[in-house]
């Protein structure tokens, strides 16, 4: 492949990737009393501490070490370490504190790997944020 073809193949992608990433961020959707796409609140008696202390009590173990017949083990999406009970893991308590504590602290959160193997896939456009380890990837460099 010849440097200019690379180039403007790179410039092509870097203006679809603009265009696309404008597009995507300026659609909002309609504030109706009715919508029912965000993520459900934990209990009203659960306060951000509540949460918190809910977690800490949940064992984690890293996904290698869960059990053969669990789900997780095999996902390759899975970074970190896991709540290791699956009841506690997908209890709603559970899930509403790491919804909580997603939307709140996003991927500064101590228990983001836990809580983001925890809640079902794309659940939230928000918070899968959080659960993302790495940004898209760089082009190189033009020269």
């Amino acid at each position: 492949m010849s440097p200019e073809v690379r180039r403007a193949a790179l410039l092509a992608a870097a203006k679809t990737t603009l265009v696309t990433a404008i597009g995507c961020s300026s659609a909002q959707p309609s504030a109706s009393p009715t919508a029912t796409n965000q993520p459900s609140a934990p209990a009203p008696a659960s306060s951000p501490d509540e949460c918190a202390r809910h977690l800490d009590r949940l064992a984690t173990v890293p996904r290698e070490q869960l059990a053969a017949d669990d789900p997780l083990r095999e996902r390759m999406d899975v970074y970190g370490e896991v709540f290791a009970d699956r009841e506690a893991r997908a209890s709603e308590p559970t899930q509403a504190c790491c919804r909580q504590e997603l939307a709140r602290e996003g991927a500064n959160t101590p228990h983001r790997w836990s809580c983001c193997s925890a809640l079902p896939q794309h659940e939230n456009r928000e918070l899968s944020l959080a659960c993302t380890p790495w940004g898209p990837p760089c082009p190189p460099a033009l020269v």
